[in-house]
């Protein structure tokens, strides 16, 4: 495991929790958070998605460390974000509601830049007629499909793309160009492919420049891709457009993000406590944090135990992780353990809420303000 083991909590305190839990360490958080920074060189090319965030507490340490420029993928985390901005007395908040908004999302979004005039809103969309339905106020991003497949209009529909931006006029803010495609194993083909995209990308942007249509800000690259994409040095040096990266799953670190960036220094900062429920059998554990506490990606990946190295996550249920005891004791029922959860982002939005802890010690126990959607508004 590259990144270091989550510190031990105070004496007494594992007593005291209902299991499952999630535990959030804010240093490590904040630490994580400065690590970013350091490849960034600042916070001027972040753009952090707070999806994996969703603590208001945790929220505040990206405006503590300067950083002024958001993504969001629901009306809620933006909503939560503003007002933690705005208690943070963070002046030019700028919150990219990335995400494609209809109906009742459009008017949602135009309560949110009414609510919060002090904060720049803005969305995406992929094609001249989305434009058309936005509420006045908020900003355009286009949506550019890099080779995902998932949204955005293709990097090839030049025309289509400079007509969308001149549909939006003033409003045009740049190009948003998301690879959650791009992870394989071996980073070299990983940055090449990377790189070979960006590219067409800077010789989009490159057109729209021609056509007096220069995006201010080019966003690409989550948490798998921004390493490579900030040696991209087109996109380090367009003309008139900033690039900017938008990883958020580094806030808080997880297995898979390993796997991904084994060079990365990050700590993991969220774990889930958790109980022995059961022995069965002669060999296996099982544990009451299932799949509604803690999130696997695939049976390989479900979670790992904290100084438990041969306690191995081998399937899960609802409310139950079955662990495979390979050349160890296994501990006692009721015994507690602390998971690392495999993907991290859906673990926190399972949680109602969170004890922040700091050095082993609880500071608080807080809402996951910004879990879930809102189903009416």
């Amino acid at each position: 495991m590259a990144a270091p083991l989550p510190a031990p909590l105070e004496p007494g305190l594992e007593g005291r929790i209902l299991t499952p839990a999630l535990l959030v360490d804010l240093g490590a958080a904040r630490r994580n958070i400065e690590a970013v920074l350091r490849l960034t060189a600042g916070p001027a090319r972040w753009r952090p998605h707070v999806k994996t965030a969703k603590i208001p507490e945790v929220l505040a340490l990206y405006a503590r460390a300067g950083i002024r420029r958001f993504k969001c993928a629901t009306a809620r985390e933006a909503d939560v974000l503003a007002g933690v901005l705005e208690a943070e007395s963070t002046p030019s908040g700028d919150i990219l509601l990335a995400h494609h908004l209809y109906g009742r999302g459009l008017d949602r979004l135009a309560e949110l830049t009414a609510r919060w005039p002090g904060v720049s809103f803005s969305t995406l969309v992929e094609s001249v007629d989305q434009v058309a339905e936005l509420p006045p106020g908020p900003g355009v991003f286009i949506d550019v499909d890099l080779g995902m497949g998932r949204t955005g209009i293709g990097i090839g529909e030049g025309d289509e793309i400079r007509a969308i931006a001149r549909a939006a006029g003033d409003r045009f803010r740049g190009l948003h160009a998301y690879d959650g495609h791009r992870h394989e194993a071996d980073l070299d083909e990983r940055a090449r492919l990377i790189h070979a995209s960006y590219d067409e990308l800077v010789s989009l942007a490159g057109s729209l420049r021609d056509a007096d249509l220069a995006p201010s800000e080019v966003i690409t690259a989550g948490t798998p891709a921004f390493p490579a994409a900030l040696k991209h040095v087109g996109l380090a040096t367009l003309p008139g457009s900033v690039h900017r990266v938008s990883p958020g799953t580094v806030v808080y670190h997880d297995l898979r993000s390993v796997e991904q960036l084994p060079d990365l220094e990050a700590e993991f900062a969220a774990t889930v406590l958790t109980r022995v429920a059961s022995l069965p059998g002669t060999d296996r554990v099982t544990c009451d944090a299932g799949s509604k506490s803690v999130e696997g990606t695939g049976p390989d990946r479900i979670a790992e135990v904290v100084d438990h190295g041969h306690l191995k996550a081998i399937s899960q249920s609802e409310e139950h992780t079955v662990l495979m005891a390979e050349g160890g004791e296994r501990p006692e029922r009721g015994a507690l353990l602390r998971l690392i959860p495999g993907h991290v982002c859906p673990t926190v939005n399972l949680a109602t809420h969170a004890l922040l802890v700091e050095d082993g010690r609880l500071i608080e126990r807080v809402e996951v303000a910004a879990r879930g959607h809102e189903a009416l508004a």
